[in-house]
């Protein structure tokens, strides 16, 4: 099914919390199982390694802390196969949903096929693994065993070029958006590294950046950035139009609220809290979407992942009156 002309947005609220500190500690990315499982990537601290999770907010236990140094990103193929980007290591390594190390590739350096700080990733229609090469300035294409396949991009802020890639994400057709983290923009290119557009400028306005990192495309061709300097999620149409922005409206997760009602002191601190700040976001670093029209964000500063589930309704061109030439929306 292809993508709509233009989209009825009718509503995209806040739709629940998971984790907590000390379960899902510094989360930067998200990978789902057939069986209902969310893995979670935690970064830094006690938290590293893969949290599992359920939709009931289950703790399932966690894995993998021994075999990473500093997790970036991770992915989950048709196999159910997951794959971690390291920075420290620059390397990707391989894991069972159980925790079973299934081995690793990747070395240090700016040759064809090395890389320098790894960070998002991102699958291509044929579940080749495109790679943010951050030090680099380009994203490589591997097998997933680690073979290279090709690479486009280079340091600088002309089009097609970069300076610290970190997001990288692919659409249905296989066009390749890339958050170009110190250019504060976005990257649109075709499956060949072909550059067609880029929006975006640092700011903390509608549509600008601030060290831009996730990014994400929905089944109707949105586009979601994490603007991890300005602490929110922004939303932009298929054309790099900004249409919202998401800047947190957390509840209390099951396992939070068990443990602040086991714990009187913190009860008393939640129940003396400014609650608008402890709902924002702070400092998220990826966005990830679902075919239910759920938004994901792991809020790295916060430990918890918030959930937002978009409500829009396809429309055809002959619903719509042509485009004015001085808009103005005058009911809602």
């Amino acid at each position: 099914m292809g993508r709509p002309y233009a989209l009825l947005r009718a509503a995209f609220p806040y739709h629940l919390t998971l984790g907590m500190r000390r379960v899902t500690s510094n989360p930067v990315g998200l990978a789902f199982g057939e069986d209902g499982r969310i893995f979670v990537l935690g970064r830094a601290g006690l938290g590293q390694g893969i949290r599992v999770i359920t939709m009931d907010d289950e703790n399932l236990g966690t894995f993998g802390a021994g075999d990473m140094r500093w997790p970036a990103a991770i992915l989950m193929d048709s196999d159910e196969v997951l794959y971690v980007s390291d920075e420290a290591a620059h390397k990707v390594i391989k894991l069972s949903t159980e925790g079973e190390n299934l081995g690793s590739w990747g070395e240090h350096g700016s040759g064809e096929g090395q890389l320098d700080r790894p960070s998002g990733m991102a699958f291509d229609d044929d579940e080749n693994i495109l790679v943010s090469d951050t030090l680099n300035h380009r994203i490589q294409k591997f097998t997933r065993d680690g073979k290279f396949l090709s690479s486009f991009g280079s340091m600088g802020d002309g089009d097609g070029q970069f300076n610290m890639p970190w997001g990288v994400a692919t659409d249905e057709v296989g066009d390749v958006y890339v958050g170009d983290w110190r250019n504060d923009r976005i990257q649109k290119f075709s499956a060949d590294g072909e550059f067609i557009f880029k929006f975006g400028e640092s700011g903390g306005g509608d549509g600008q950046f601030n060290r831009p990192s996730g990014v994400a495309i929905d089944k109707d061709g949105d586009i979601y950035v994490a603007d991890w300097g300005n602490d929110r999620v922004q939303l932009f149409d298929p054309t790099g139009r900004y249409v919202e922005q998401f800047i947190g409206d957390a509840g209390l997760s099951k396992s939070a609220m068990q443990y602040i009602m086991a714990n009187p002191v913190t009860l008393r601190l939640r129940e003396m809290a400014k609650l608008e700040i402890a709902r924002r976001l702070r400092g998220p670093v990826s966005v990830t979407v679902d075919d239910e029209g759920r938004l994901f964000i792991p809020d790295f500063g916060t430990h918890r992942i918030q959930i937002y589930k978009k409500e829009a309704y396809p429309l055809e061109e002959s619903q719509l009156t042509p485009v004015p030439r001085n808009p103005l929306l005058l009911t809602t």
